[in-house]
């Protein structure tokens, strides 16, 4: 069995990813964050438990509950993820799924797919472009997995 931790905020795109998980790989174990604080948790004390994160790029910083509605929004707390896995030296590798080309401060996807593969080659393995509009983030997200896995 492989395990995959999926950190992501959005409840659309996470029912989409689950279900195609689901569908298409039946030797995968999925774990799902919604947060910054808690996906990084998840990693800090779990991650060898797990064989891969799909990593949402943009999300809030804390779950959601009755009684925290999030927090700011961070438009990069992937990265800041993926600085504190290299700063703790855990090498569980990571495929960040995102659905923005553009994100809030500027920085393009393509541009952080450079820096991140430059900042953190022991994790960092690519991105995953998901959108409403076709399916192809599932043959690249396929694909990544049968690689990595």
């Amino acid at each position: 069995m492989k395990r995959i931790l999926f950190i992501e905020d959005d409840q659309y795109k996470m029912e989409k990813i689950k279900a195609f998980l689901e569908e298409e790989f039946s030797d995968i174990e999925l774990t799902i964050r919604t947060s910054f604080h808690g996906g990084f948790e998840e990693i800090d004390e779990n991650h060898a438990n797990y064989d891969l994160v799909l990593l949402d790029m943009s999300m809030q910083n804390y779950d959601i509950s009755a009684h925290e509605a999030g927090g700011d929004p961070a438009p990069l707390a992937g990265k800041s993820i993926l600085t504190q896995m290299y700063l703790r030296e855990i090498e569980t590798r990571v495929v960040v799924v995102t659905m923005y080309e553009n994100f809030q401060d500027g920085t393009k996807i393509k541009d952080l797919n450079t820096s991140l593969k430059e900042e953190f080659p022991e994790n960092y393995q690519g991105y995953v472009f998901f959108s409403h509009m076709d399916n192809k983030w599932m043959n690249d997200l396929k694909q990544f997995i049968e690689k990595l896995l």
